[in-house]
C-alpha cells in the first residue's frame, strides 16, 4: 500500500499544509490559510482542518499517511520543542511542546524541524540543490531563512544557525527587531525592501503606484530611479551577505527562494560575482528555487525518512 506524508510549512503569512507523496517527491495537493500567530489552540485547529480536507478531497485513508512533518520558526531541540521565535509565534517563544501537541491533535507520528532548514532539505532533495553534495538555501520571505544540507542530510542535529540571517554587515541607523543595526534579514527580506522604499520616500515620489516588493521591482526594470536606488542597494548587501556565507558554508550550489526570489531573475549574473573564495579552484553556483512554494511542504515531509 503506497504511503503519504503531510508537510507543514509555517510562514510569515501563510501556513501551507501539503499532501506529498515522498516516492515521486511531489505535493499531491495544498491548502493555504492565513497563519494564526497568537491563539496556539486554534493553530492547532486550523492544521487539523486543512490536514482532514486535504485528505477527504484525496480520498486517501488515514492509515496511508505515514505521519507529519512541520518547520516551525525557531529553535527546535530534540524533542521537537520549539522556542525563541521572537514574538512570530509569541505562543511559541517558551519552550512549546509542539510535536507532542500535534501527535496528540492528529493521532500520527510528527517530526519537526526549523523552517528554514526543513526548506534546504526540500530544495537539495528534490529542487535546485538535487545533486549537489553542499546545499546553502536562503529563503528571502518575510524574513531570511537559513539553512545548510550537506550529503542530504542536516550538518548538525540542532538548527544552532537559525539566526544566521542577522549577521551585521552594515551601520545602516535603524535598527532590526533583534536590537542590532544593519542585519542582513532586515536590509534584504520583503519587510527589509518595503522599509527601504518607505524611508526614501515611495508613496510621495510614487503617487499613486503600490508599494509591494513586486511593484518595486518592476519599477526597477522600467527605469524608476527611486526603484533603481532601493534595489541596488538590496542587491550590494545581498552579495555581501553571499560573500561572507561561502566563507563559511563553502557550499557548491546557493539556491535563493522565498517570495522576493520571484523578481531576482534579472539580478542573478550580478549575484555570481563572487569576491573571495575559501581554497583554489572554488566553484559555486547561484540559483533560484525551481519548487516555489513547495519546498517547506516537501523538505516538512521529508523529515520523516531521515
Amino acid at each position: 500500500m503506497k504511503k503519504y506524508a503531510i508537510g507543514i510549512d509555517i510562514g510569515g503569512t501563510r501556513t501551507k499544509v501539503g499532501l506529498v507523496d515522498l516516492e515521486e517527491g511531489s505535493v499531491i495537493d495544498l491548502s493555504l490559510t492565513p497563519t494564526e500567530k497568537n491563539d496556539a489552540r486554534l493553530f492547532l485547529t486550523n492544521l487539523h482542518n486543512q490536514y482532514l480536507a486535504l485528505a477527504e478531497k484525496s480520498c486517501i485513508e488515514p492509515v496511508q499517511i505515514a505521519g507529519i512533518g512541520i518547520g516551525a520558526p525557531g529553535f527546535v531541540y530534540e524533542d521537537g520543542s520549539v522556542d525563541s521565535t521572537y514574538g512570530f509565534l509569541p505562543f511559541m517563544d517558551k519552550h512549546y511542546h509542539l510535536k507532542e501537541e500535534l501527535e496528540h491533535e492528529f493521532k500520527l507520528p510528527c517530526c519537526v524541524d526549523n523552517d528554514a532548514r526543513v526548506v534546504a532539505l526540500g530544495e537539495s532533495l528534490f529542487g535546485s540543490g538535487n545533486g549537489y553534495k553542499r546545499v546553502l538555501v536562503l529563503t528571502l520571505g518575510t524574513g531570511l531563512g537559513l539553512g545548510f544540507i550537506a550529503n542530504g542530510r542536516f550538518e548538525t542535529k540542532l538548527p544552532y544557525a537559525h539566526m544566521g540571517g542577522h549577521m551585521t554587515i552594515a551601520t545602516t541607523g535603524f535598527l532590526c527587531y533583534c536590537g542590532k543595526q544593519g542585519c542582513l534579514e532586515s536590509l534584504v527580506s520583503a519587510t527589509g525592501i518595503i522599509d527601504s522604499a518607505v524611508r526614501s520616500g515611495w508613496e510621495e515620489k510614487n503617487p499613486g503606484m503600490a508599494l509591494t516588493v513586486e511593484s518595486v521591482f518592476k519599477a526597477e526594470q522600467e527605469g524608476n530611479l527611486l526603484a533603481i536606488q532601493i534595489i541596488s542597494e538590496f542587491l550590494g548587501y545581498l552579495k555581501t551577505g553571499i560573500d561572507n556565507y561561502i566563507n563559511i558554508y563553502a557550499p557548491e550550489i546557493i539556491v535563493i527562494g522565498g517570495g522576493v526570489s520571484k523578481g531576482m531573475k534579472p539580478y542573478l549574473e550580478q549575484l555570481r560575482e563572487i569576491q573571495f573564495i575559501p581554497f583554489t579552484n572554488y566553484k559555486v553556483k547561484i540559483e533560484l528555487s525551481e519548487l516555489d512554494e513547495n519546498s517547506g511542504i516537501l523538505g516538512s515531509a521529508a523529515l520523516l525518512s531521515l
